[in-house]
């Protein structure tokens, strides 16, 4: 038996990969994959495990306690069958913190640490996505606006969110506490088909299982804006939440296309995805040694009209005209 700690990282088909496991569950465990949910131990059901890495970030707020959190390892490690492999899949394991001196690194060491403490068996295995750095910034970021109280422009993003790309550190950090880490990139599941290329690698063939859920929808660039700019207002983070979710509504009538625009000139963004250059390359010597450089697909420099145009924020007129289809 073995325990597969899917921890993200976001925006690599983590939701897509949950939702389909959550809706399978029985074909799957039929097949050697157990996905279990919370309302095995009588609590509430949900896609993926979340509560659970929240909970051992004590993260306010959980509808998981840190005692149901033990309650349900100790029952997955009652219950799972011989020779059967165990899916614990969220992307929050991948970014929680937990107050140490020494600072961020310090402090994803102590939550990375306690993250082990509940999952002690020998057979326990870290398993990550990896994203090319450029694509995953703007994902990430617009992601964080849309769903949170989120704030900052893309480039203040890009300096204060820098650790968040270096997977390097981070799975060392996993290695160090787990000594078993594997890692895929999002680009070469995205190519084979994300579900079936994601369950074969454990071991399992899903693509005679029908319905694959659709990756969580993107905002255009100036919805993002539109909503960055809401989220420095005194509205409730319930009601920001509520916006995100109607803006999702209007991405098709937004004016600007995907792709036509972009935060940064192409020159900055290239060098922004080539800073992790040493990096990367040290995480496929380490964890993908049998991968040909580079890790991930260079980065190509569009040409002629192919080249977006740099993002100069929002008019007057077009706040004015989103804020009344709200409204209306």
């Amino acid at each position: 038996m073995t325990v597969v700690l899917h921890i993200g990282t976001h925006k690599t088909g983590t939701t897509a990969i949950q939702r389909f496991a959550a809706s399978k569950r029985g074909k799957l465990r039929s097949r050697g994959l157990w996905y279990p949910s919370y309302d095995e131990i009588g609590l509430f059901v949900h896609y993926g495990h979340h509560h659970i890495a929240h909970a051992i970030a004590n993260e306010q707020g959980n509808r998981l306690s840190i005692d149901d959190t033990q309650r349900f390892v100790d029952y997955v490690q009652a219950k799972k069958r011989r020779n059967e492999t165990v899916l614990i899949s969220a992307e929050p394991f991948y970014r929680h913190l937990l107050p140490t001196e020494g600072g961020y690194w310090a402090e994803r060491k102590a939550y990375i640490d306690r993250v082990r403490s509940f999952f002690p068996s020998p057979d326990v295995k870290i398993l990550a996505i990896v994203r090319r750095q450029d694509t995953f910034a703007r994902s990430l970021y617009q992601e964080r606006v849309k769903v949170t109280k989120y704030r900052l422009k893309f480039r203040d993003f890009l300096v204060t969110e820098r650790p968040s790309f270096e997977y390097y550190s981070h799975l060392r950090l996993f290695n160090d506490a787990f000594g078993n880490v594997e890692v895929l990139t999002y680009e070469d599941l995205a190519a084979r088909g994300l579900i079936d290329a994601f369950f074969s690698h454990l071991g399992i063939d899903v693509s005679d299982i029908p319905g694959r859920p659709s990756a969580n929808q993107s905002l255009p660039i100036d919805l993002v804006e539109f909503k960055r700019i809401l989220n420095s207002t005194p509205l409730k983070p319930e009601r920001l939440k509520e916006i995100g979710t109607l803006l999702l509504d209007r991405t098709d009538r937004s004016k600007i296309e995907q792709g036509k625009v972009d935060w940064l000139s192409v020159e900055e963004m290239a060098a922004f995805y080539d800073s992790f250059a040493e990096e990367n390359e040290k995480l496929r010597k380490d964890y993908l040694p049998g991968r040909p450089p580079p890790l991930f697909p260079p980065f190509v420099m569009p040409t002629g009209t192919d080249v977006p145009e740099v993002y100069g924020g929002m008019s007057a007129n077009r706040l004015a005209h989103l804020v009344a289809e709200l409204l209306l």
